[in-house]
């Protein structure tokens, strides 16, 4: 295997395109609570970045065996044959000893415990709950709201202050209607891997009426951060709502259309929204 060959598999073992994003999510933490781009944000964030990396690589050994049954990931790392499990476990430890490292020089101690109960929640917690209940999303979307929260905390911020109690309430809200579009998406692929879905319990139809019920709640909640002194420009603010009256009729499309097609552009949209919430906050806490 040549070298980029092999920096890809371990992009794909790392699940970079998902590391990404949540790594940006602690960056808006972390500027929630100190407003200016320094060398230990860069060792935060950087450190998040490996720690969602190896606690990627290590739900990939954890569920190869289900891997191999679905064809949306029978050609990820460990299934295909590109990595074996050895050398997977191994870029696992490094990707987490580095992360926490990195987290541990930019941060503080309480970052780095809640970064470790982060990885204990995701693999040892979430990741065996999918295969005994069809609403393991519900703990599992706590994931998503620890980064943020290790963000703001590695920069000095209480756990329990207010801004980044709502901030990580709304990543924590967004992450259900987000998996569960990916449910009306690939549903019978998870079934087929043996995990719990929706559609053991719902009909389709009454698993679109829920999801649209938390893709609206999602947009409520962050039409409160404001109230929370996540935000404080006038134009931000106000840019979040006409973004948020754009999404929501968009959002009404669950009712009527059931093709793949509509789900994936309301999946895009919906992560399209979390995206520009983050930049916005970003610039709020830079610039004004």
């Amino acid at each position: 295997m040549n070298l980029s060959s092999k920096i890809s598999t371990l992009f794909e073992l790392g699940k970079i395109k998902i590391a990404i994003p949540i790594a940006i999510s602690c960056f808006t933490g972390y500027l929630l609570h100190s407003p200016e781009f320094s060398w230990n944000l860069g060792f935060v964030v950087f450190g998040i970045l490996l720690i969602v990396a190896g606690a990627s690589a290590l739900n990939h050994i954890q569920e190869y065996k289900k891997d191999a049954l679905m064809n949306r990931t029978k050609f990820r790392p460990i299934p295909s044959g590109k990595i074996s499990i050895s050398e997977a476990v191994k870029w696992s430890v490094f990707f987490l000893l580095l992360g926490c490292g990195l987290l541990a020089w930019g941060g503080n101690t309480t970052s780095l415990w809640i970064a470790i109960f982060s990885i204990f929640w995701y693999n040892l917690v979430y990741t065996p709950l999918k295969q005994v209940s069809a609403f393991a999303v519900v703990p599992g979307a706590l994931s998503g709201a620890f980064p943020p929260l290790i963000g703001y905390v590695a920069a000095g911020g209480h756990f329990l202050d207010l801004p980044i109690l709502a901030l990580s309430f709304f990543f924590f809200i967004g992450q259900i209607p987000h998996f569960w579009l990916l449910l009306l998406l690939y549903g019978d692929e998870y079934k087929k891997g043996g995990f719990k879905v929706l559609t053991d319990v719902f009909s389709v139809k009454q698993i679109h009426n829920i999801t649209l019920i938390w893709m609206l709640a999602t947009i409520m909640v962050a039409l409160l951060l404001p109230v929370f002194d996540v935000f404080s420009s006038k134009i931000l603010i106000w840019s979040l709502l006409a973004m948020s009256l754009w999404i929501i009729p968009n959002s009404f499309i669950l009712l009527k259309n059931y093709d793949r097609i509509t789900i994936r552009k309301l999946f895009l949209r919906l992560n399209l929204y979390f995206l520009i919430v983050m930049i916005m906050i970003s610039i709020d806490r830079l610039y004004f």
